[in-house]
């Protein structure tokens, strides 16, 4: 089992040198807490770099002069085979 001074040296917070303090056990929570919020957060933020999402909106055009919008779409299959 972990020992109570092992965790208490993974406190991240001190503010004056190592020598002149003492780590505290509330210290190392907070460092401890801390530190897996920050790598649930940047986890969560590369998976929402990575995943690939496509939005396709569509608007019909309501003109009042009764007149309807011309559209004209050109699509280009580049690789229409099965390579072998």
């Amino acid at each position: 089992m972990i020992s109570s001074s092992k965790i208490k040296s993974v406190d991240f917070y001190r503010k004056i040198p190592r020598d002149l303090t003492e780590a505290s056990l509330s210290g190392a929570g907070l460092s401890i807490v801390a530190a897996l919020s920050m790598m649930f957060l940047f986890g969560m933020e590369l998976n929402e770099y990575l995943t690939v999402s496509t939005s396709t909106s569509v608007v019909v055009d309501k003109s009042s002069d009764g007149e309807f919008l011309r559209i004209e779409l050109n699509i280009r299959y580049i690789h229409m085979l099965p390579s072998n």
